[in-house]
């Protein structure tokens, strides 16, 4: 990740940057929506080399980027709070009032849970409006779905090709590799739910993939001609 994008972000957030037109044009994003085991972000990283090696950008200074992690890391800056701690708000489905108080008690620097929560909705939306970005994950396609150059894509498969995926690249026996999608599965899930605040529809996807279907490269090709469809590039 660009240093630059995180400059642009702080300023952003920060209010110290006031846009042009040229620059605040929303977009292009792209979001990728996936269940465990569907490759994402190897898909992302092609998708940005192609995007880059064929210049399809309507930025020409811009290059393509994907961000996944970067966006807690990016939101935790904002609130001076230690990633981890972000990450616990977000991930922990027994979380109540209660740990919010004792937090607040303990802690001068407390943020209250829907601060956290919206701000990590803010920095999406963000590096969505800024553009040439590929965001995997954290509810990206419902966040951004109302920006006009975007393209919101959804990758799953059959339960038992995951956890045959899973168990190959990560060398996990059958039994390991079904906990593991089971419980990556439900964290997902309970972190996009939190940070929006109800389950995602699926209508905020423009196409959804059954992975077991289509090589990445078949996919990958999808999802260029889906962008050039949709004018995105």
């Amino acid at each position: 990740m660009e240093n630059r994008l995180f400059e642009y972000m702080n300023k952003r957030i920060s209010g110290d940057f006031v846009p042009s037109e040229s620059v605040y044009e929303a977009g292009p994003v792209i979001t990728i929506s996936r269940q465990t085991g569907c490759g994402a972000r190897r898909i992302a990283w092609a998708l940005c080399e192609e995007l880059n090696k064929r210049k399809l950008s309507h930025k020409a200074d811009q290059k393509w980027n994907y961000i996944n992690r970067e966006i807690l890391q990016a939101s935790a800056e904002q609130l001076h709070l230690d990633p981890t701690v972000l990450n616990h708000v977000i991930t922990d489905k027994d979380r109540g009032i209660m740990d919010q108080i004792v937090d607040a008690l303990s802690s001068h620097s407390h943020k209250s849970d829907q601060k956290i929560l919206k701000t990590v909705q803010e920095v999406i939306r963000q590096f969505g409006n800024k553009g040439n970005v590929i965001i995997i994950g954290r509810g990206g396609a419902s966040i951004c779905k109302d920006i006009k150059r975007s393209l919101h894509i959804r990758i799953e498969a059959p339960e038992e090709w995951r956890i045959s995926e899973i168990a190959r690249r990560m060398d996990f026996s059958k039994a390991y590799a079904t906990e593991y999608v089971h419980r990556r599965d439900a964290e997902r899930q309970l972190l996009v739910t939190k940070l929006l605040g109800a389950k995602p529809d699926n209508l905020v996807y423009d196409i959804e993939i059954n992975h077991s279907r289509f090589t990445e490269k078949e996919i990958i090709d999808t999802i260029l001609q889906l962008a050039l469809i949709k004018g995105l590039v």
